[in-house]
């Protein structure tokens, strides 16, 4: 049987982050006393840039002091109770769009008063993103080990102690916890209990994605999800024998750096592949492979061959594995794997992205691609608020007579959705007419069927054989210019639109979007697990569905897998925001609470084994 699947390791960038010459040890000792020369200063000034810019730079000579604080990707204290010294890492401007690690300045300031102990971090601004009080009487063997690391997104506190069992807490913003002796604080919001109001917000991180990988766990969560009952207990798609007839390709972008999960994880890596607090053998890829295993694209009863464009080339070729070049998108493995027959482009293809949870019918949707009149590909719609669109890529569309949505073009983040510019926010001439023209395309991808909402982008692509031509036509496209929704899909939609995709007959070909939907037609549920507190967020909301309502259709996220929302809710305290990472992460914790005599504890908290 011919493959399924093509698994793409992709998301690689061409440039990848030099190793110095002189290795930051970042476990360095730093309970040592040390006064900054102004030499000694500019080159924490030097290394602080090194950081901004993602790249290592040669440092030179590093005090101790800066040894301990500064990495290559990173900021990081590894005991902030044992620092004796303030901090203060300037801010350094840097070019406009240049993506920093730290993008604003670090202080750190140690006060005594009253016999307390106060450690305030803060940015540049003055705002606090971390406050620790602790009893300057208390030995320091008796508190906990406090961790502070911030990179390219949130700041985080690991607190470790001997009573966790070799688990640690993490604390992302928006968490608090109060001891004896301790009291720490990282301001932001959290929701108790989703759906029912939110606390104060003052904090948020950055949402960047940055391009490295580790295929072999790419490998080893496809293997444990095909090897699983999973695909068997999948709800089949109200047009599972249409889809299983058609025998398309589905395409599953599983690259990436996975720097969004870094503070839950430690660890640079394939985010798809990263675990949720559930059975081992369900990976955050699972969702993907539900989707085409419910569509029966994915056969259980049969044994589907999974294919690899390998991109870091850091498994064995041959067999199922095919090596590729590295590109800086997705796209390119793609076009590469479908240019030299690797994928077919023959028959339909679905590409579904990898780090996504969603409950959606996917056979719907190509239902929509096999009866829409000519249509080369179909992307469907999840409908999101004003303010959330700007996170999204948006469909522009116009909808033709026999009242189908035909896409006319991608809006990628637009900065203004419902509320127009003001001529008095600019100030260079053009400046206001060009933002005006942006406003007026995001009207385009007003929702038709309800106003205060947009259509944004899932990341699910359907496509003819003939769309998949697009990828392999040569001048069309170039390899290292192949992001799917920057280039890939719009140049398909601007194809259409001049009337130059044409089917195998001369037919104009067309590209359309519908809703996303379950099965039965309501719409879906989809998610993006982007960062470590849209992932703390979604476990919550997964848990408070699944206790209100069970595993019945009443329940929004209803054709996820019984045992996952189950797991979810077991793994989650819905009164405090805590999420665990198992049963043993919840005793552990319920041990330290003990130890410490622990008052306050609550918000977005995740206890789970330490990376």
């Amino acid at each position: 049987m011919i493959s399924k699947i093509s698994a793409v390791n992709s998301n690689f960038k061409a440039q990848s982050v030099q190793k110095s010459a002189t290795k930051t040890n970042v476990q360095a000792d730093a309970t040592k006393s040390v006064s900054l020369s102004g030499a000694e200063f500019s080159s924490m000034y030097q290394a602080m840039n090194g950081i901004q810019t993602a790249k290592t730079v040669s440092f030179g000579a590093l005090t101790d002091l800066e040894k301990s604080i500064i990495g290559s990707k990173e900021i990081r204290i590894p005991n902030l109770l044992d620092l004796n010294e303030n901090i203060d890492l300037p801010l350094k401007n840097m070019p406009e769009k240049t993506e920093h690690l730290n993008s604003a300045g670090l202080n750190v300031v140690k006060k005594s008063q009253n016999g307390t102990d106060i450690y305030t971090i803060s940015n540049d601004k003055g705002n606090v993103i971390f406050l620790g009080k602790i009893d300057a009487s208390k030995p320091k063997e008796e508190l906990p080990v406090l961790v502070y690391k911030q990179g390219k997104f949130m700041p985080e506190i690991t607190v470790k102690d001997p009573a966790l069992n070799g688990k640690s807490v993490k604390m992302l913003s928006g968490s608090h916890i109060k001891g004896d002796g301790f009291e720490l604080l990282m301001p932001g919001s959290y929701e108790p209990k989703p759906g029912e109001g939110s606390k104060k917000v003052s904090f948020k991180g950055r949402t960047v994605i940055t391009t490295l990988n580790k295929e072999p766990r790419t490998l080893n969560a496809v293997e444990s999800y095909m090897n699983s009952s999973l695909p068997k207990e999948t709800v089949k798609g109200d047009y599972y024998d249409e889809v299983k007839a058609a025998d398309p390709t589905v395409i599953i972008p599983a690259g990436g750096f996975g720097e969004r999960f870094f503070n839950i994880t430690r660890e640079y890596e394939n985010k798809p592949s990263g675990k949720l607090p559930t059975h081992d053998e369900y990976r955050i890829m699972a969702t993907a492979m539900n989707l085409a295993a419910g569509a029966g694209i994915i056969n259980a009863d049969e044994t589907d061959e999974v294919k690899y464009l390998s991109q870091a080339h850091e498994i064995p070729e041959g067999g199922d594995v095919r090596y590729v070049s590295k590109y800086k998108t997705d796209g390119g493995a793609i076009a590469e794997g479908l240019s030299r027959d690797i994928i077919d482009n023959n028959k339909p293809a679905v590409i579904l992205n990898a780090d996504i949870f969603s409950n959606a019918d996917i056979t719907r949707t190509f239902h929509a691609l096999q009866t829409l009149p000519n249509a080369a590909l179909v992307i469907p719609y999840y409908p999101v608020n004003p303010e959330r669109a700007k996170s999204f890529g948006l469909l522009g569309v116009k909808q033709d007579e026999a009242g189908h949505l035909q896409i006319k073009e991608f809006l990628e983040k637009p900065k203004y959705t419902s509320d127009a510019p003001l001529p008095n926010d600019f100030r260079a001439p053009g400046e206001y007419d060009k933002a005006m023209a942006e406003f007026k395309k995001a009207q385009t991808a007003q929702n038709p069927a309800d106003e205060n909402s947009y259509l944004a982008n899932p990341g699910f692509y359907f496509l003819s054989p003939q769309a998949l031509k697009v990828l392999t036509a040569k001048g069309i496209l170039e390899p290292n210019a192949t992001g799917l929704g920057a280039h890939v899909m719009p140049e398909i939609v601007k194809l259409a639109n001049e009337g130059k995709l044409l089917d195998s007959e001369g037919n104009q070909m067309k590209v359309y979007t519908v809703p996303l939907e379950t099965k039965g037609g309501k719409p879906a549920v989809w998610d993006d697990i982007g960062t470590a507190e849209a992932y703390l967020k979604l476990i919550k909301e997964v848990a408070n569905e699944y206790n209100k309502n069970g595993n019945t259709p009443e329940n929004k996220y209803y054709g996820v897998p019984e045992f996952l929302m189950s797991d979810f809710a077991k793994n989650t305290d819905l009164t405090t925001g805590i999420v665990y990472d198992s049963e043993k992460a919840r005793t552990s914790f319920e041990e330290f609470k003990t130890k410490h005599n622990v008052t306050v504890a609550e918000g977005n908290i995740f206890v789970a084994s330490p990376n």
